[in-house]
């Protein structure tokens, strides 16, 4: 098992920062770093993600004994997690949904992202949720909140803490048997699962049309075409034109 050290401070310019000075610095897995407020919290693409007090701001050292090719798998079992957590804090697991690569969704709202950032030899697992406020100035989504959604009396800590050993119960099972053993979980909450897809890849021009069947055994992209199926992985951008969504 792994030894969590969960960290609680009261403000920070952010979790992963702070995870990540602390792991170049020889921290070891397990090492965690909650705060109630952040300055300067970030998303993927160098995105802000917006803090508000109230909120989970949650991130973590894994170093992994898997080659890195397979570390991006990470961010699955990063957010698989945090959903299980949120249904078992009371969430209908008919209105939770995650969104390739790193969103959760409940209701169709935001709640929760998950932002990974790696070195040589570790990773930062970062995890953001929306629990007791709504950010409002979210660009691509409405935003939900997790209080609104269940019953639960746990502190942020608290969900900080169940999270966390959902994180790495969930890590130890991908180390020793592959993110295959999570994918017939996984999939039925993965967002837009068999509607038609468009993806380009980061070395085509031209969009590919096919039938999004989910994630993969190795996390990328599930798609057929015509009769054949195909997993893809370097993708620049993908939607989904019935959808009209992402």
């Amino acid at each position: 098992m792994v030894n969590i050290n969960l960290n609680v401070i009261n403000s920070c310019v952010s979790t992963n920062e702070l995870a990540f000075n602390a792991a170049l610095n020889d921290a070891k897995e397990g090492n965690s770093y909650l705060s109630y407020n952040q300055t300067k919290g970030r998303g993927r693409n160098n995105n802000e993600w917006i803090s508000i007090k109230g909120n989970l701001f949650l991130s973590t050292i894994i170093r992994p004994n898997k080659k890195k090719s397979y570390w991006n798998q990470l961010s699955i079992i990063v957010g698989f997690s945090a959903l299980e957590v949120f249904c078992e804090l009371g969430v209908d697991k008919n209105i939770i949904e995650m969104k390739w690569p790193n969103d959760i969704l409940v209701d169709k709202k935001k709640i929760s992202g998950i932002l990974l950032e790696s070195s040589d030899n570790f990773i930062v697992a970062g995890i953001g949720a929306n629990i007791l406020k709504n950010p409002t100035k979210e660009k691509k989504w409405d935003t939900a909140r997790l209080i609104d959604y269940t019953n639960f009396t746990a502190s942020i800590e608290d969900i900080g803490l169940k999270i966390l050993e959902k994180v790495f119960n969930n890590y130890i099972v991908w180390e020793n048997f592959g993110l295959k053993a999570f994918i017939n979980k996984v999939n039925p909450f993965i967002k837009n699962i068999n509607s038609i897809i468009c993806i380009k890849l980061s070395s085509e021009s031209d969009y590919i049309n096919g039938i999004f069947l989910g994630l993969g055994d190795n996390g990328g992209l599930k798609i057929k075409q015509n009769e054949e199926v195909l997993e893809f992985f370097s993708i620049d951008n993908f939607y989904f034109p019935e959808r009209n969504s992402i």
